[in-house]
């Protein structure tokens, strides 16, 4: 068992803890990013929790949107190469990418019923100009620089696990 003083400079070493930052981005420029740098920000593979969204979840995701409801953050980790790894969001990620490339067709909406069949393309403008507005939290994880590659994997691993 280790003394309070060996338990309080390891706390103090900052080993296994990991730097948060949080950022905003705006759909379209969220959008920009994946589909122009296929290596950005992988959302293409399995999900975490290895089920798919229908079209009606991607299109309430949308429509909360348009109508300003609140939106879970992203929560991804930065790797050496300025790409990035999903561990919580992808879902929410493909819906976005989805809908601003015009391959979701908004149905299933409860508030905004009126929108139903509109794909991005086909939003009124109005509509369109709000939803390009807002922005989606980002919040990204950085492990202290002299992590190993496994107490990475190891964290990452505990933070998708406590997400999920």
């Amino acid at each position: 068992m280790m003394t309070d003083d060996e338990l309080n400079a390891k706390y103090e070493s900052g080993q296994n803890r990991v730097i948060q930052e949080v950022d905003r981005i705006k759909l379209p420029a969220l959008f920009e990013n994946i589909r122009s740098n296929p290596n950005y920000m992988k959302i293409n593979n399995d999900s975490q929790s290895g089920v798919n969204w229908d079209e009606v979840k991607k299109s309430q995701l949308i429509e909360s949107f348009i109508i300003n409801f609140p939106v879970m953050p992203i929560v991804v980790y930065k790797k050496l190469d300025y790409t990035y790894e999903v561990i919580d969001g992808k879902q929410r990620l493909k819906a976005i990418v989805d809908f601003y490339s015009n391959k979701l067709a908004l149905n299933g909406l409860e508030i905004k019923t009126e929108l139903n069949g509109c794909t991005y393309a086909t939003l009124p403008l109005k509509v369109k100009t709000e939803l390009n507005r807002h922005s989606l939290s980002l919040i990204t994880i950085i492990p202290e620089w002299d992590s190993s590659a496994e107490e990475i994997a190891k964290l990452i691993e505990v933070v998708a696990n406590r997400l999920n």
